[in-house]
């Protein structure tokens, strides 16, 4: 009986530092996402183009992979390329709104929600986005997964 009891307790001593650190990395994917998402949208709020463009490459290099990176900049560069896009409204995130924005580990990927206000249509939307990060945790692609109305920013938290 003590032998079994041994043998559990040396298997927990294993696994315990394992699912720890993973949930270690899974809390910093989301403390990157977040930051990623936060500096967005106050790039988004400048008028000067070339500007937003060096920021915006700035930022698109600390947290996007290569890949995702030129993907972004050619849709920038070509807004008639299918290239990737990190927001699915052309407000993209906006800043009074960072406090609402909500990152969760579903699985293979990270799903950003966060709310918007449509001034043309006077409502607020919830934009869904579906972040995977490559193996150094860079966005590696954004996939729009859903948009829906709400009637407050707080409605995120339903």
């Amino acid at each position: 009986m003590k032998h079994h009891l041994i043998k559990i307790l040396l298997l927990a001593l294993l696994i315990l530092p394992t699912v720890s650190k993973a949930q270690q990395q899974v809390d910093q994917n989301q403390v990157s996402i977040r930051a990623f998402y936060s500096s967005f949208a106050v790039i988004c709020q400048s008028p000067n183009f070339d500007d937003f463009y060096k920021q915006y490459t700035a930022l698109l290099n600390e947290y996007a992979s290569n890949s995702f990176k030129q993907s972004v900049l050619l849709e920038i560069d070509d807004p008639n390329s299918s290239a990737a896009d990190i927001a699915t409204d052309d407000n993209g995130i906006q800043a009074q709104y960072l406090g609402n924005l909500k990152v969760e580990k579903r699985g293979a990927y990270y799903l950003v929600r966060y709310p918007i206000y449509d001034s043309d249509e006077k409502k607020y939307i919830e934009i869904g986005l579906k972040i995977t990060l490559d193996s150094h945790g860079k966005i590696q692609s954004v996939t729009g997964s859903y948009t829906k109305e709400i009637k407050t920013p707080t409605d995120l938290n339903k």
